[in-house]
């Protein structure tokens, strides 16, 4: 098993969707903030899966999944400012 970068962002997902489960408010928004995390979560391990189905060498998959992982967020940003 490699260590990738998506490898690491989806255990930090899931981290986080475990930490919320666990200290769930009396609203509820927590449960329910945790559902948008659980998805990312499973696209960036879908999204890794088929990384290293096409791409063979190690330092390519750091680089490509490094610009992939940065793209997302720079689009994150500019969602949420429109």
């Amino acid at each position: 098993m490699r260590l990738t970068p998506l490898n690491i962002v989806s255990a930090l997902l899931l981290t986080s969707v475990a930490y919320l489960q666990l200290n769930a408010d009396a609203s509820g928004w927590r449960l329910l903030g945790s559902v948008p995390l659980l998805i990312l979560a499973v696209l960036s391990f879908i999204s890794d899966l088929l990384f290293r189905r096409f791409l063979v060498k190690l330092k390519r998959i750091w680089i490509i999944e490094g610009v992939f992982i940065i793209f997302v967020l720079l689009l994150i940003i500019i969602i949420q400012k429109i």
